[in-house]
């Protein structure tokens, strides 16, 4: 395996980084089409406006801007001449959303349909329209709706109808609990035969990406190779966010268990902007929205055309994005297939640099199980840097990025390529030249195999690489040496193909995104360290790795420089003001430790009492004053026991118009509840919120065992709307996080 000797070798790894890096960057938007665009096609321009008029200002639920919003975009919808509906409702938490309590509200969908042609079922293109308190939402999710808009202006501006149905759903209350999106399938109104095409963003940029699917996903999965312009999604990604329950929920979790077919779409790069005050249009980014609105209106045509019927799939499918919109997609048996041949590759080779005598069988196994650690010291290498950068700015310890995170990804990746160096180094004085690289070809395969076995699905993303590499280094024995490192490099492409897309995985977030991407720079960085094998220094090789421990530091202290707060990128503070009506006293609350803001109103000391209670999680609390803030008001409207039972119908009112309503009991004292006509069956453990409450009030029946029925009420509104004269608004550098409310809350008299 004489390759990659002197300055070629080192050339050909150059090569090998230069696609890596094209391919990152060739993953991320780039470009958008002006308002001139012809009428048929996808203008992110166009979808603009639409985000300028939602986005004004935050609109959640049971406020006066929400209601702006809804009706904004039911008349839209009816000026491009789609049969129009809001559909008002009483949705829940969809499944074992909640965990002892369950939400409930009140919500309006927005249902507009465009008739099909001869329809086998229906296309739904959905977003929510809601936003959180605590921002103007033009990316969550003003730029899925945006894009639907646009999307169905196109549709309706072709020459000829499509065959299906196509319905754009805009569903409400998301941001508290997907209540829009179950109201909607619990009503029973809607095509079984659906697929569903869902929108959404955590951030606001980056690529926009399919990271949940219905399973099997075949049929669905087909439409987007076929027609997506940009179809990023790897089937790794969607086999790990199948279930009901992930790292970030969206309206997937209630239509998924309706039966429907289901491709959920987002995007999540520049996470500091989420569920932020600067989540507005000025930070929207229009070469995003065009890829979103690419792939929507793609697949809206695609979908509109076909036997939807012949989209259900039978089968899971591997599949995986290369550059310039190439979706490759594969029978996981052909997976398995090709570990068998991988496998017998592999040990092909190492009886080979055995025979040629240039490593033992025993130095490249040894190098084969220190590669194995080597993973772990990557994400231990790429965890400690984020480590370091969370002690010098706590603030950072959140799920949520810093507003300029290029410097700390570039960080994380190259801490991770100090481990990958650093091991490569050490096993190339202990085990060798020849046996480091194979080594580590072994390990990459035992690994492939094993995914192969447990989930085909995703072994691509071993299989792939380790094959092409395995294939390149077989043929280094049987070639002349002229052809040699050309010929090997070209079966790494592979590898750092994969190593360029698996820069995505950092867009989860840094305090998440090293555990996706440590071990595949180890994995796809090691092969590609092949040419490496005779071009490595004989003297002084550690410098190598030491520079790129430098580097680490360098990027990370460049990190630390440009990220300040201030206006334009200002820190999150969480506020609560509780005011216990029974006691007529009250206090600050915060959830984090005191930040330099928050410390004015709140200490290091958990809150106490009822207050403990209801803040369970809250590390913070303050002495404020008690302001005469009307209280929440429960009117009992009937009270009767029989047979050991008593059920109670009471009257929930918010006097001074807050936008939630919680009841709460002492854990499993209710036996059967209705909420506003509505059964919540089993009941929950210890309470429900109600959110978007009318000035009517929400009606209750509680069914308990006989006897006191303790119950404590609640409501809550928006801190900086709740009129609480000792809240100072924030200086211009600080934001208030969604959950900062002014909560009132009593005993429920008489029973």
């Amino acid at each position: 395996m004489r390759v990659g000797r002197g300055l070629s070798g080192f050339l050909a790894f150059a090569v090998l980084l230069l696609v890596a890096v094209a391919t990152a960057w060739e993953q991320q938007p780039h470009g958008y089409e002006p308002e001139s665009a012809p009428g048929t096609e996808f203008s992110a321009a166009r979808a603009a406006r639409t985000v300028q008029e939602i986005a004004q200002r935050p609109h959640p639920v049971g406020t006066a801007e929400h209601d702006r919003v809804r009706d904004y975009l039911a008349a839209t919808l009816r000026e491009l001449g789609l049969e129009t509906e809001i559909r008002s409702g009483i949705g829940k938490w969809p499944g074992a959303f909640g965990t002892d309590s369950v939400g409930v509200g009140r919500v309006d969908n927005i249902v507009a349909r465009i008739p099909g042609t001869n329809p086998t079922g229906t296309v739904y293109l959905v977003a929510h329209y809601d936003s959180v308190p605590s921002g103007p939402g033009a990316n969550d999710d003003g730029v899925g709706v945006a894009a639907i808009v646009e999307t169905v202006r196109a549709l309706r501006a072709g020459e000829t109808g499509l065959r299906n149905n196509v319905v754009a759903l805009l569903t409400d209350g998301e941001e508290m609990g997907l209540l829009g999106a179950e109201a909607f399938v619990s009503s029973g109104d809607f095509d079984r035969n659906g697929v569903i095409i869902n929108l959404e963003a955590r951030g606001a940029g980056g690529p926009a990406m399919l990271w949940r699917i219905t399973h099997p996903d075949s049929g669905l999965i087909d439409v987007v190779r076929k027609v997506a312009p940009h179809p990023n999604t790897d089937s790794m990604n969607t086999q790990l966010a199948t279930g009901e329950q992930t790292g970030s929920n969206t309206d997937f979790a209630a239509f998924e268990p309706a039966g429907l077919r289901v491709l959920d779409w987002a995007y999540a790069g520049h996470s500091a902007y989420y569920h932020n005050r600067l989540d507005d249009p000025d930070h929207v980014n229009p070469a995003t929205m065009q890829q979103m609105g690419d792939n929507t209106l793609a697949q809206a045509r695609e979908f509109g055309q076909r036997d939807l019927a012949d989209t259900a799939g039978d089968t899971d499918l591997a599949y995986f994005a290369l550059p310039f919109g190439v979706l490759v997609t594969v029978p996981p048996w052909v997976l398995i297939a090709l570990a068998v041949v991988m496998v017998v590759l592999v040990g092909w080779v190492v009886w080979q640099v055995r025979r040629h005598g240039e490593a033992s069988i025993k130095r490249v196994l040894g190098s084969a199980v220190v590669a194995f650690l080597a993973i772990p010291a990557a994400v231990g290498a790429a965890y400690g840097m984020w480590r370091a950068v969370e002690l010098i700015r706590p603030e950072y310890a959140v799920p949520i990025d810093p507003y300029r995170p290029g410097f700390f990804q570039a960080a994380m990746i190259m801490a991770a390529v100090f481990a990958l160096l650093a091991w490569y180094a050490l096993a190339r004085r202990v085990f060798g030249p020849t046996a480091t690289p194979v080594g580590l070809l072994v390990c990459v395969s035992v690994l492939g195999a094993l995914l192969a076995a447990l989930l085909p699905a995703a072994a691509h993303i071993l299989v792939v690489p380790a094959l092409a590499a395995a294939i390149g280094v077989t043929l280094t024995f049987l070639i002349p040496d002229a052809w040699r490192l050309p010929v090997l490099t070209v079966f790494l492409l592979p590898a750092a193909l994969f190593l360029g897309s698996s820069w995505s995985g950092l867009q989860v977030g840094l305090n998440t995104g090293y555990l996706l991407l440590a071990p595949m720079v180890v994995l796809y960085g090691g092969l590609l360290l092949f040419p490496l094998t005779h071009a490595w220094p004989r003297r002084h090789g550690w410098t190598i790795p030491a520079l790129a421990l430098l580097l680490t530091a360098a990027l990370t202290a460049a990190g630390l420089a440009v990220n300040r707060v201030d206006a334009q990128h200002p820190r999150m503070a969480q506020l609560y003001y509780a005011l216990d009506a029974d006691r007529n006293a009250a206090q600050w609350i915060s959830a984090p430790e005191p930040n330099p803001w928050t410390e004015q109103f709140v200490s290091a000391n958990a809150p106490e009492g009822t207050a403990a209670e209801i803040f369970p999680k809250a590390k913070s609390s303050g002495p404020a004053p008690a302001q005469a803030l009307s209280p929440p008001t429960a009117q009992i409207l009937s009270d009767r026991t029989e047979a050991g039972q008593r059920t109670v119908r009471l009257l929930l009112r918010s006097p001074r118009g807050a936008t939630r309503l919680d009841l709460r009991w002492a854990q499993n004292a209710i036996q059967a509840l209705r909420v506003a006509g509505r059964e919540i069956a089993p009941a929950p453990e210890r309470g429900f919120r109600f959110f978007a409450p009318t000035a009517e009030g929400v009606e209750v029946e509680l069914v308990a065992s006989a006897g006191p029925l303790p119950l404590t009420l609640l409501d809550y509104s928006w801190l900086p709307d709740s009129g609480v004269a000792a809240h100072r608004e924030p200086p211009a550098d600080v934001y208030l996080m969604q959950g900062s409310a002014a909560v009132v809350y009593l005993s429920v008299p008489g029973l």
